[in-house]
């Protein structure tokens, strides 16, 4: 009557004979057994590439002249502008709820033809690809080493293609939702409730639909977004420290961010091993990035238009990369009005950052104003509202951490936190380390020097670099000091600390590179050799010893397999109206895997304080109940369930704070509690007596509905 891991580890059996399945469409959400998954990956990361490639290429064709940029810049233009096109093309279908494959596509080719157009009437692809070879004359090892280390970044991800990750699925959820609905739905399926959608990343949603469209492979999708947004992140920040100056070392700082479990502040590239809304957000606004800094150095207003359009397309995908490159725009704009370069008048480069960031304002607006649902940060703006949620503690915090932290007192201009313990925590997060104070002062001290020495000496547009990296951490403490004083609701007054902080050391990596670019250039005039092994050896000993640490670990893969064989046993052996309680707070794992119902499911509410009460009680229902059972089997009646998992390893379908651990011997102690699945990492109980009520409506549709056959990749 149930499955259980056997004493050797290595065999398993099913016994399980309770369980019917319901809906018959679609069984397997997985490809068919005859397909080699690691080809349906390939083949629909490479129909995505073309998706984004042919309508971004030829807007970069159209937008830039032969020669006026380098080959980098437009690479990354390309993928940027790319994502606006075809991201737009969906955008506009879901919010006219006419999402389907069939009209997508001729947009899409309309779209595309109209980009080409435009192109060839400017210039020809003879005059583009002598443009191009000529760069590749002038400055070979700057380009050929900068490709080899974002071949090398993309390389150690492709392990992630057949990862199956876990808290973060609803961030594809929402466009299988909108494809199955052909259109922004009117109501989603969250924590056992129908709730009106968040729409603040409607942009990145719509895009996502579209791979839906093409592929109902749930498994494998999230790895292809998670390989793109690592291509846009690499060519958006080559392109950006190539603009900044960075020729010989700019190709490092992709690989210090995205693939860098090492050294400095490791988030980010922690952050590239399971796919989520903000890689992508990162990879548009990186790209962004770049055409904002051509922009400002220019002193073009299309640029500056583009880049602006970039930037919308971005903050309609994940609104944080947004305010990052903002800030550091910001930084660049300053750092140029210091000085008058190639005889332009100061003022050309506040004008180009103003109309880069008008734009992108304009646009991102209208991204907003027409995507219907709800904008899912309300709270940042409604403070009051969290008054209505009567707790003593901080219900952020509890959903959060799982701890009951007081509420702060919403009144008076004290900090949530005191000023130094934020600045602090900044500081040793950008430095990736614990220092002593008087080497912090040391390290800070050299940066500022080395700032000044490279905007009084360099003559070159490496001059600023080092000013705009100061800038960047400067104004993320800033940011963080200023959310420390106006909130007091812990997710709103942590910001700076949990959300910016992993950005912390991309300034200090800038004043690095700066400083190591400087050197290579007192080398120019030094036999070749030595110049090409001050180019060349840094980049082949720093790319040996850190990109080996983003690959998939042997505990990932081990996380990965053991979820499948969850999903797998849940789509077997469950009714399709079954509602699953899980010890960890999981988003959109079992809705999208295996159509099913669990109420400890849905996207974090922390900033929607309508329905943060609510979930709040629901949580802390279920931590009571993991914890005595047999005193609270009320909860489980309460809400129809009809299956308890019991996760036992972290993140398995997501994450553990609000509920709690689970009191194992109370629970296998409990009468109306039998165990069908058990493994190491995960027991599965059946509440007896309890009956599986119809399957939710919402998820009864073409792309989401229950799921009976095993899921492959």
């Amino acid at each position: 009557m149930m499955y259980r891991e056997s004493a050797d580890n290595e065999a398993f059996r099913y016994i399980d004979v309770h369980a019917t399945v319901g809906l018959a469409a679609d069984k397997s959400g997985g490809r068919a057994n005859g397909s080699p998954g690691s080809l349906h990956s390939v083949l629909l990361l490479a129909l995505v590439c073309c998706l984004l490639a042919i309508p971004g290429i030829g807007a970069s064709l159209a937008a830039f002249p032969p020669g006026q940029v380098s080959i980098v810049t437009r690479a990354a233009a390309a993928f940027g502008l790319g994502y606006a096109a075809a991201g737009g093309c969906a955008f506009v279908l879901s919010s006219a709820h006419a999402f389907w494959l069939a009209v997508y596509l001729p947009l899409w080719a309309a779209v595309s033809v109209v980009l080409w157009v435009i192109a060839l009437r400017r210039a020809s692809l003879r005059e583009h690809g002598r443009a191009a070879l000529a760069e590749i004359r002038a400055e070979p090892l700057p380009l050929l080493m900068g490709a080899l280390v974002v071949i090398a970044v993309l390389a150690v991800h492709t392990g992630y293609l057949h990862y199956l990750g876990g808290p973060h699925y609803v961030y594809y959820l929402n466009g299988v939702e909108i494809a199955n609905s052909h259109g922004v739905p009117s109501q989603t399926l969250e924590y056992g409730q129908s709730w009106p959608p968040a729409t603040d990343k409607i942009f990145l949603d719509a895009f996502t639909g579209v791979l839906v469209l093409f592929s109902q492979n749930y498994l494998i999708g999230p790895g292809v977004l998670l390989l793109l947004s690592i291509l846009g992140c690499a060519l958006g920040l080559w392109a950006a420290a190539w603009e900044l100056g960075l020729r010989r070392t700019g190709g490092l700082l992709p690989l210090l961010i995205l693939a860098n479990g090492v050294i400095f502040n490791t988030s980010l590239s922690n952050d590239f091993t399971e796919y989520r809304a903000e890689d992508f957000g990162r990879a548009v606004a990186f790209c962004a990035l770049a055409l904002g800094v051509v922009a400002i150095r220019q002193g073009s207003w299309r640029t500056a238009v583009l880049a602006g359009l970039v930037l919308a397309a971005a903050s309609g995908s994940h609104l944080i990369p947004v305010l990052v490159v903002v800030l550091a725009l910001t930084c660049v704009g300053v750092a140029r009005l210091l000085y008058r370069a190639d005889g332009r008048p100061r003022l050309v480069a506040l004008l180009g950052g103003i109309v880069v960031c008008g734009t992108g304002a304009v646009v991102g607006l209208a991204i907003r104003v027409f995507a219907g649902g709800t904008f899912g940060l309300n709270g940042a703006s409604a403070q009051s509202a969290y008054a209505a949620i009567h707790t003593r503690f901080d219900p952020t915090a509890y959903l959060y951490k799982g701890l009951f932290v007081p509420r702060d007192a919403p009144s008076g201009t004290h900090p949530y936190y005191p000023v130094g313990k934020v600045v602090y925590s900044l500081i040793y997060s950008g430095l990736g380390a614990y220092l002593p104070h008087w080497q912090v002062v040391l390290v800070f001290a050299a940066a500022v020097l080395a700032a000044v020495v490279l905007f009084v000496f360099v003559k070159t547009d490496l001059r600023i670099v080092g000013l705009v990296g100061l800038g960047i951490f400067a104004g993320i403490v800033a940011v963080a000091l200023a959310f420390n004083f106006k909130y007091h609701v812990y997710i709103d007054a942590t910001f700076g600390g949990r959300r910016l902080g992993s950005y912390s050391s991309v300034g200090l990596i800038l004043v690095g590179l700066a400083v190591l670019e400087a050197l290579i250039m007192l080398l120019e005039r030094t036999p070749p050799p030595v110049l090409v092994a001050g180019v060349v050896v840094p980049v082949l000993i720093l790319t040996a010893w850190l990109a080996p640490s983003s690959a998939l670990s042997a505990h990932l893969t081990h996380v990965s397999h053991e979820r499948l064989k969850l999903v797998n046993w849940i789509r077997a052996h469950t009714t399709c109206g079954a509602r699953f309680l899980v010890n960890q707070r999981s988003e959109g794992t079992l809705t999208t895997l295996a159509g099913r119902n669990a109420i400890s499911e849905g996207m974090g509410p922390f900033l929607r304080p309508d329905k943060l009460g609510y979930v709040t009680s629901l949580m802390l229902g279920a931590r009571n109940f993991y914890q005595d059972p047999q005193a609270h089997q009320a909860f489980l009646r309460q809400y129809n369930i009809t299956y308890v998992i019991v996760a036992r390893i972290g993140k398995l379908v997501g994450y553990s704070g609000p509920e709690g651990s689970a009191n194992l011997s109370a629970l296998n102690a409990a009468p109306f509690l039998h165990q069908v699945y058990t493994r190491q990492s995960a027991i599965v109980y059946q509440v007896t007596g309890a009956s599986a009520p119809a399957p939710s409506t919402l998820l009864r549709g073409p792309y989401l509905h229950c799921l009976t056959g095993p899921a492959k990749f």
